[in-house]
């Protein structure tokens, strides 16, 4: 696309038109997506009414086109996806994952060529089979976002979601791999073997050397942000190029033509890698400030494609009068492929035990929640415009049919699959019952009505509200407290009283979580030892949340599933001081921060038990303040020990510590400056650099 004055003009009436859109398809509860691809379609045809035509006649301008799609929108998408990933989580359903993305997905191109070559020619349409092989890959990788999208409303079983997401973010690189090896054999012919040996390594190649240079770019920019934490807005910039620099990068390679390599893998590998890893260095303040950075600008690309696509799909030119029939039969074609395609890795899968088993009414939903979106649509365009294959006798040059076959199944997936996902769950009986979640929300719940009792009553004595308005208020409040009560009795009656137990467990970890990364903040725990914490604590909420948290075993800290913290630590391994004075001094702050954070955690469930009626259960609350209060003590007498011994290894750093403590003093001030609008990051940072002492405490 080239940039006029109009096309720029019709990209932000787009990005207004996806926000009122936005909006409506929540008040109506429809799939997003969905909403903006029937909209796209509908502005072909009323921006050339009479009276419209001058004035929107512009939208024309705004096409999509393969540079636009592959260099500037897939990197935003691919990267949104693989940073929020949890790859611990997606570990847990890793052989599911893989076998969809990878098997699943060469079946269903195999099927779909298959079923179309045998099936065209009984209604007129002859299509050579690798003009069909590759149909088969553009049609084969999925689009979550309708989907989890519906997911999020409607409530399924997180690892269901995660089978969903980790499929669609993996089959991306496989399903271009895949397709543009068949396009480089459809575009230089087909020499028997040779031409399937080399077709299979340039596959094995593309996906290998993508893993390598996203561990290389990853590597790259997550040593670049150790040096800028400091600075949020260069953090945050440096994280948001890197994946159209890997993606771009990898695409120089590519072009360069000593071997090739998969820009979607490398770019996956490298977002897991900045995701899962450097993201637990960062602020919490710049993690929540790129979290919701990298979440709009992903809605802004995904709006704007789906949009974009209906204009496309509006304005293609395909007579869907006359292909009505090859597309209706090529859309059940589809969906037959993806069934089987599914079932013949889920079975083996679930009779072969290597993970938790997929119940049947999963399988059912994966094959009828498999819907097509952007990524067919950039694979599609990226066939040349004079593609042709001998044999072809169609009016329709092979790309736009192949568009127009895209355009049907993508069409089909979004206003048929999409819809009926609600009602499908249901038939399935795929919902999701997570007690430990009801529990947990029951209880910051009452937390709130509470507090928020208190708080009226606080209001109250000052004067700010009337005595019938207190009354009324007090009464509604008094009734959603009651109705809290009552669902947590019910949860006790299913699930017995130790859930809230387990709800208890969960908000401690959480809290050392948040304590942890203070104390990383202000340099009280290196990086080895916040990591090491950070995943003991990861750890004993898995236990948790598998109500295994009475059998969590403090010395344990690692296990397979912390893929690139294993990674880094055997790389690094080799260059890291091992002397006794550095070990010393990890022990010393390992202890330190294990008894800080124990000792806040349990401050927080004691401020919130203090509150009038008592938040928690009094015997979960008292088991598992017992069990932080020993924690604490432990880790104390483990750390006085230390100092009693190794006094003069340990005395500068203590010194430090102090300096540290009163410097974190301060931030009591800047929260009431904040609060009251006396200061802003400014002059935050001139009273730091001006009025700070702690250097001179020894």
């Amino acid at each position: 696309m080239t940039l006029t004055l109009f096309s720029a003009l019709s990209m932000f009436i787009l990005i207004a038109l996806s926000t009122a859109v936005f909006f409506t398809a929540k008040r109506l509860k429809v799939p997003y997506t969905v909403l903006l691809v029937f909209v796209g379609l509908l502005l072909v045809p009323l921006a050339h009414l009479p009276y419209l035509e001058t004035v929107f006649g512009f939208l024309d301008d705004m096409v999509l086109t393969p540079e636009l799609l592959f260099y500037i929108f897939l990197p935003v998408l691919i990267f949104e996806s693989g940073f929020n990933m949890s790859m611990r989580k997606m570990l847990d359903c890793a052989w599911a994952v893989s076998l969809l993305s990878v098997v699943s997905l060469v079946i269903s191109t195999v099927l779909v060529a298959a079923l179309l070559y045998y099936v065209l020619p009984l209604i007129g349409i002859e299509m050579p089979f690798m003009m069909a092989l590759l149909f088969g890959a553009i049609i084969s990788p999925t689009d979550p976002v309708a989907v989890l999208s519906i997911f999020r409303e409607c409530g399924v079983p997180k690892r269901l979601a995660m089978i969903f997401e980790g499929e669609s973010l993996f089959n991306d690189g496989t399903a271009v791999a895949l397709f543009l090896v068949l396009l480089s054999v459809a575009l230089e012919g087909y020499n028997g073997a040779e031409t399937i040996v080399g077709g299979v390594l340039d596959f094995v190649i593309m996906i290998v050397m993508g893993i390598i240079l996203g561990l290389v770019m990853a590597t790259i920019f997550s040593k670049a942000i150790r040096y800028t934490q400091k600075n949020e807005f260069v953090t945050v910039t440096l994280l948001l190029i890197s994946a159209h620099m890997t993606f771009i990068f990898a695409e120089l390679i590519n072009h360069a033509g000593y071997f090739h390599v998969s820009s979607i893998i490398a770019t996956t590998v490298s977002s897991l890698f900045l995701g899962n890893y450097s993201r637990n260095i960062l602020s919490g303040r710049t993690d929540e400030y790129l979290g919701k950075l990298i979440e709009h600008m992903a809605f802004v690309v995904n709006s704007l494609v789906f949009l974009m696509a209906g204009l496309l799909f509006a304005s293609s030119g395909v007579d869907f009068k006359v292909l009505w029939l090859p597309i209706a039969v090529t859309v059940v074609c589809v969906a037959f492929a993806r069934i089987v395609a599914v079932y013949a890795v889920t079975k083996p899968l679930n009779a072969l035990k290597l993970e938790s088993d997929i119940p049947a009414s999963w399988e059912k939903l994966l094959s009828w929640g498999s819907l097509r979106g952007s990524l067919s649509i950039i694979i599609v365009l990226l066939i040349p415009a004079d593609f042709t294959m001998k044999g072809w006798a169609l009016a329709y040059p092979p790309r736009d049919f192949l568009l127009a076959l895209t355009i049907g199944c993508i069409l089909a997936t979004l206003f048929i699959k999409a819809p009926l996902m609600t009602t499908v769950m249901k038939r399935f009986k795929v919902n999701l019952d997570d007690p430990l979640k009801d529990a947990h929300e029951s209880d910051l719940g009452l937390y709130y009505l509470v507090n928020k009792q208190t708080r009226l009553t606080h209001f109250k004595s000052k004067g700010f509200v009337t005595e019938e308005y207190y009354a009324h208020a007090m009464t509604e409040i008094g009734k959603k407290i009651a109705d809290v009560k009552g669902q947590r009795a019910s949860i006790v009656d299913k699930h017995g009283m130790s859930i809230f137990e387990q709800s208890i467990h969960l908000s401690m970890v959480y809290i050392e979580k948040a304590i942890l990364k203070k104390l990383f903040g202000n340099k009280e725990v290196n990086e080895k030892t916040y990591r090491k914490i950070l995943s003991k604590l990861t750890l004993q909420e898995e236990k948790i949340e598998m109500a295994q948290h009475n059998h969590i075993d403090p010395k344990v800290y690692t296990d397979r599933k912390d893929v690139f913290d294993r990674l880094v630590n055997f790389v690094l391994s080799p260059f890291e001081k091992k002397d006794d004075a550095t070990l010393i001094q990890g022990r010393f702050e390992y202890y330190r921060a294990q008894m800080i954070m124990a000792r806040k955690a349990v401050e927080a469930i004691d401020k919130m038990q203090a509150l009038d009626g008592a938040l928690f259960y009094q015997t979960t609350y008292e088991c598992v303040r017992a069990r932080y209060k020993t924690y604490e003590e432990r880790n104390a007498a483990k750390m006085n020990a230390l100092i009693s011994s190794h006094r003069e290894i340990l005395n500068a750093r203590i010194h430090e510590l102090q300096n540290r403590t009163l410097c974190i003093s301060g931030t009591s001030a800047f929260s009431f400056f904040h609060h009251y609008g006396l200061a802003d990051e400014e002059m935050e940072e001139h009273l730091l650099s001006h009025y700070t002492i702690e250097k001179a405490v020894y």
